[in-house]
């Protein structure tokens, strides 16, 4: 069976490792660690994986989590004002339950399961000078090493695709314990200066809560570059509720932080990459997952796509049988994941500007009318709705119009 390498050991890596070998491919995947150092590591992402998404690790029968993890099922919005309370709120209920797994807990048991399936698993981090190196030894090289830099200029940004060159958020997560009152779902919170969530989840710790915070550079949220430890980013979330999101001040008063690694701080340039690289021998790699596309966190999409990657990928390489994994191929499997990807990076970068009279309107009437607030809700686990509606402000004032009348 095909040679196939994965450099890279996250959600878009391993899910496509691991389908390819019950598939019978000759999979190898180069994990910069191993999985008890994952496991035992700092936070790696928070992220919230909607129905698509979780079908597909059903479908491939590494969903190990389903008994333990809390599952989602609603949405809850609100709106700062000018007062203590929410200018606008509304919370609907979710289709089905969406899910929250720690990547700690995710990427270890995945590099088990890959090896137990028969995966070579290589502990060694490759630098695009290797690459040349694994890519002899391959018939086809695919690069899913994450967001860094190391490997920026092998697969250049895309500009007709990218309308930011700087990130647009600073971002603060950590995990929480204790008695929260909350909804059992997703709450998202907007303001002039940022955003937050918060959502359940299952950690390396067991049941936790994921508290994000998204911060418009240079403002008054943009606070973590000096936050050294895990009490500091606790006190600094209850400052930012008090301040930002007053009818959620409360929120913090009976959690702790989970545990002295639950935590991460960044700030995460959106960019859409050509997604194929020529190496110095001019053999050709492709990039996938955050490698070829990457999102602010925002809108919750980066886990989400990685595992449409990994579908659409597996199916651009079954297909292509016993044919060469050409620059052709490589562009087609990328455009098959892009015909998706589109919609979710149009939709997550249009959360990053300040929202526009239609999308005002349309979250105000959401409110009143359950059809709004459920199709809205809808659109983070399906955003091709997206620039046929919102992503039109005409289409989404009629919209409006045609629920008014109804």
């Amino acid at each position: 069976m095909r040679r196939i390498g994965i450099v890279g050991a996250g959600q878009a890596g391993l899910v496509l490792a691991i389908g390819l070998r019950q598939l019978g491919y000759d999979v190898t995947v180069f994990a910069e660690r191993p999985a008890e150092e994952v496991r035992a590591g700092r936070l790696i992402s928070n992220q919230c994986l909607f129905a698509p998404a979780l079908q597909r690790e059903r479908e491939l029968g590494i969903n190990f989590w389903d008994a333990e993890a809390p599952p989602i099922r609603e949405i809850d919005f609100a709106a700062a004002g000018a007062g203590t309370e929410p200018a606008m709120s509304w919370g609907v209920g979710l289709d089905r339950p969406a899910q929250s797994v720690d990547q700690r807990v995710k990427v270890s048991d995945w590099l088990a399961e890959f090896q137990r399936l028969g995966g070579d698993l290589r502990i060694r981090r490759v630098t695009p000078e290797e690459l040349d190196e694994c890519a002899r030894e391959f018939e086809l090289l695919i690069v899913a090493a994450g967001r860094g830099a190391q490997f920026d200029a092998l697969f250049p940004r895309d500009d007709e695709r990218s309308p930011y060159r700087e990130p647009q958020r600073a971002i603060g997560i950590f995990y929480v314990t204790g008695e929260l009152d909350v909804v059992p779902g997703l709450t998202f919170g907007m303001s002039q200066v940022g955003e937050f969530f918060l959502l359940p989840g299952l950690s390396v710790r067991g049941p936790v809560h994921g508290l994000g915070f998204f911060g418009v550079p240079g403002g008054p949220m943009d606070v973590w570059d000096e936050v050294a430890d895990v009490e500091q980013h606790y006190e600094t979330a209850r400052k930012l509720l008090r301040a930002h999101y007053p009818w959620q001040a409360a929120l913090l008063d009976d959690a702790r932080p989970a545990g002295p690694a639950d935590l991460l701080h960044g700030r995460i340039t959106p960019i859409v990459r050509h997604p194929v690289g020529t190496l110095p021998s001019g053999a050709k790699v492709l990039a996938m997952g955050d490698t070829a596309v990457t999102n602010d966190p925002v809108g919750g999409q980066g886990a989400n796509m990685a595992a449409r990657a990994a579908r659409a990928y597996q199916d651009a390489i079954v297909e292509r049988a016993d044919r060469p994994f050409d620059e052709e191929f490589m562009h087609d499997a990328f455009a098959r994941y892009w015909r998706h990807a589109r919609h979710a990076t149009r939709f997550n970068n249009d959360l990053l500007a300040p929202p526009a009279d239609h999308v005002l309107a349309t979250l105000d009437t959401a409110q009143r009318v359950p059809e709004v607030a459920h199709r809205f809700a809808h659109l983070f686990e399906n955003p091709a709705d997206y620039e046929g509606w919102l992503g039109d402000p005409e289409a989404a004032m009629a919209y409006l119009r045609s629920t008014a009348q109804r």
